[in-house]
């Protein structure tokens, strides 16, 4: 291997990627180095040092949480409601800007967060604005008095909010119950909290739709459940056939003369044998391109599916992990290109059928090729500079894309797919140098963000591996 010119030698050193990217004085290169980068001032400081990056990363998923907290310290109005929209702000950072005299969309955004803590959560439950408490009661991380105080309000909003809060208790659910409109019942029926006896009230009502929220419920005791699967109701109906509890024997003699409801049963994975072979045989167009997907499908209707008018039963057929070589070599010749699409998406096609593909000129069969892992180095090669935008991004998310087959990417004319490129936790770290002169600034996140991860892989006693955004 020939040896690395000492001007790329900061690759692999901490202190010389510091030193790079400071001089550099790129604030997105300097916040993807500190994903990885916990404890370097420079790198900090560059991030955060113009007021539109502190604008732009207070509200930015991607920023680490120390960052969030330093900007927490010193926030104007404008940051601050930033920090509280940003769904990653911590815990800390939330409660100190809401200290003092905070504005009222703000207290309202801190109120809905879920990662406010009890403590924040306790003193918005008796905010003076009805908007602020109807997002306390809503909060999965409200402690239980706090949700005992406000369910005393009588607001249909907060009732509705707490009927479906999964902390909310059968004790509180049974109160709303009492004080709640329909559509309260309704979301309390489907809490898997809901006490029995309420449950059983809710399933034999005569409201079609607390009888349905009833039979999504998960904790649904198995009468009921079959009861529903009954339901005069198509809607209801569907809604238990969703169900995660609904037993595969149940379903032997299921019939139906809804269509909506023959859809759900061909979405599920488990189905009995009988079902199946009805289902595979249906009149309508969905049910048999959601059952052509089952596993559990019998080759006999495999091959009889395979052969349907319809282009996306085809596919799905294609897409069924148990379809037979010879009927995947078969269809790698259909007709359809979204049909041939579906079987160059397979990492198990077969020589026959790869070998049919890499013929084709269709956009969508060549960007399934350039995801495939089966695929030709080489083919990824002539991929990688196809006209195609999507194309070429397919094979900056082959997982087994080689390194000089990722570095035609590099200077794509596409922004997304050089971001995708950068994104891979793969890519060399000369690679990476590289695109941190990108005009992008995403792209030369990553790419310092995967320079620095490979610094700190490397480091002793660095154990905890850190995914950054």
């Amino acid at each position: 291997m020939a040896a690395r010119d000492r001007s790329t030698l900061w690759l692999d050193d901490r202190g010389g990627l510091i030193t790079r990217l400071t001089g550099m004085g790129d604030p997105y290169a300097a916040l993807g180095a500190c994903v990885w980068i916990s404890d370097s001032s420079e790198l900090d400081d560059l991030a955060l040092g113009a007021r539109r990056q502190r604008l732009t990363f207070a509200a930015a998923r991607y920023t680490p949480a120390r960052l969030l907290d330093r900007l927490s310290q010193d926030a104007d109005a404008a940051i601050a409601m930033r920090l509280a929209r940003n769904p990653v702000s911590p815990a800390p950072v939330l409660a100190r800007i809401l200290r003092g005299d905070p504005p009222l969309r703000l207290r309202r955004h801190i109120a809905a967060h879920k990662r406010a803590d009890r403590a924040v959560l306790t003193a918005l439950a008796a905010d003076e604005d009805i908007a602020v408490r109807r997002g306390v009661a809503g909060n999965a991380m409200t402690p239980l008095p706090a949700m005992v105080v406000l369910a005393a309000e009588g607001d249909p909003q907060i009732m509705r909010n707490m009927a479906a809060a999964p902390q909310t208790t059968g004790d509180i659910l049974t109160r709303l119950w009492t004080l709640g409109d329909e559509w309260v019942r309704a979301d309390i029926a489907a809490h898997p909290n809901c006490p029995a006896y309420i449950l059983a009230k809710a399933g034999q009502g005569a409201d079609p739709l607390i009888r349905r929220k009833c039979a999504a419920n998960p904790a649904l005791p198995e009468a009921m459940l079959l009861d529903l699967l009954a339901d005069p109701d198509e809607l209801v109906r569907g809604a238990a056939v969703r169900n995660p509890l609904v037993s595969d024997a149940w379903l032997d003699d299921a019939e139906d003369g809804s269509v909506r409801v023959r859809r759900l049963f061909a979405r599920r994975t488990r189905l009995p044998g009988p079902l199946i072979e009805r289902l595979a045989g249906d009149a309508d167009t969905w049910v048999r391109r959601w059952i052509a997907r089952n596993p559990d499908l019998p080759f006999a209707r495999i091959a009889q599916l395979g052969h349907d008018e319809e282009p996306a039963i085809r596919r799905g057929v294609a897409r069924n992990p148990c379809c037979p070589p010879d009927l995947l070599i078969a269809l790698a010749g259909d007709a359809d290109p979204w049909v041939r699409a579906g079987v160059a998406l397979r990492d198990d096609l077969p020589d026959a059928a790869l070998t049919v593909l890499l013929d084709d000129t269709d956009r969508d069969v060549l960007g399934a090729l350039g995801r495939n892992p089966r695929s030709p180095a080489a083919w990824l090669a002539e991929l990688a500079r196809h006209p195609d935008k999507d194309v070429r991004r397919a094979v900056a998310l082959n997982p087994v894309a080689p390194a000089h087959v990722l570095a035609l990417l590099a200077d794509d004319p596409y922004p997304l797919n050089r971001a995708m490129l950068g994104r891979r936790h793969d890519l060399t770290p000369d690679l990476a140098g590289r695109m941190l002169t990108d005009p992008e600034p995403q792209v030369r996140f990553a790419a310092a963000a995967r320079l620095a991860r490979a610094i700190a892989e490397t480091e002793p006693g660095t154990n905890q591996r850190r995914t950054p955004p």
